[in-house]
């Protein structure tokens, strides 16, 4: 067996026919050359398969299972990853080419940091940029991200986080119970171990493809789908023992307003106005921001008028939180 790579790159795929091929090429591109590529065709119907054995690199491996979604695919990728850092990339996604450089070089210079980041720009399905704010004027941070990532202040994308191998396997991965929000379940549990390190916003990390008929697309809109992770997260001890019981208390009703919000805004891109509306005023009975104050009011003046005002409520972005 060849020597252990540096750097895992965990590609859950399920039917990415039309993306996977780029989605490897930029691995293959990396500045690092330390890596393995495990994919895992999560019972694709489509071509996603044919795709990647058309890669012929033995640093690429492709494992086949039924489907079971993202969370089950990530953990088995994770089982196989030889790796001391790893990165899980969705199929559709894309990596800058300095990407494991920078971020492994940070893990390097930071050993007590179980994870480093850096910045994400979301692209269309056509690889075309999406309106979003540049790269300068976005917040971010380091250090202790528990309290910020569970009220949504922080929010890490998994396409831009390399994390040590140790640190994931220690928390238990990837609920695989979860079909929404399990990415932001999985980032609260571990910031509760330890610090994350942000390595800069420029340039971006990866490149995060929003696409229409995505499972989280379809999921967010109904309240019902966020309940399963708001409630794991509540009833996690181990993070509740963080906190006291008070500050414990106003964290999980901080948590709450921003799932609701979250639902309502998806609601408002849907033009769900009603339920837009009643998501978005129970998120302010629970907490209340005045960004979140602000684009509410803008919003339903939007829906009478029929004019537009409110672009930032069409996507994540620091400013709805």
């Amino acid at each position: 067996m060849s020597a252990a790579p540096t750097v895992s790159v965990v590609i859950p795929a399920f039917n990415v026919a039309p993306f996977i091929g780029d989605c490897l090429a930029s691995v293959r591109a990396q500045t690092l050359g330390e890596w393995e590529c495990i994919v895992i065709n999560d019972g694709s119907t489509d071509a996603t398969a044919e795709r990647v054995r058309e890669f012929v690199d033995s640093r690429i491996r492709l494992i086949d299972q039924p489907n079971r979604g993202v969370s089950a695919a990530r953990n088995a990728g994770l089982a196989q990853a030889r790796g001391t850092y790893v990165l899980f990339l969705d199929g559709d996604d894309l990596l800058h080419r300095e990407a494991l450089a920078r971020l492994s070089a940070c893990l390097d210079q930071n050993p007590r940091a179980l994870a480093a980041y850096g910045s994400v720009w979301a692209i269309f399905e056509d690889g075309t940029s999406y309106p979003q704010k540049p790269l300068h004027r976005r917040r971010f941070a380091s250090g202790d991200l528990l309290e910020s990532l569970m009220r949504w202040e922080t929010f890490l994308s998994v396409a831009c986080t390399l994390i040590r191998v140790d640190g994931v396997r220690k928390v238990g991965g990837f609920n695989e119970r979860l079909r929404l929000s399990e990415d932001w379940e999985f980032w609260c549990r571990l910031a509760a171990c330890g610090p994350i390190q942000f390595v800069g916003a420029e340039p971006e990390a990866s490149y995060v493809r929003l696409r229409t008929w995505s499972a989280s697309r379809q999921l967010s809109p109904s309240w019902d789908n966020h309940l399963p992770a708001i409630q794991a997260l509540s009833s996690n001890r181990a993070l509740a023992a963080k906190f006291g019981e008070t500050r414990w208390r106003r964290l999980t009703r901080q948590m709450l307003a921003s799932q609701l919000w979250e639902a309502g805004r998806m609601n408002f891109i849907s033009r769900r106005y009603a339920e837009a509306r009643r998501l978005m005023l129970r998120s302010f009975a629970n907490a209340v921001t005045p960004k979140r104050i602000a684009l509410f009011v803008i919003a339903q003046a939007s829906q009478v008028l029929g004019v537009s005002l409110v672009p930032r409520l069409r996507f994540l972005d620091e400013d709805a939180r």
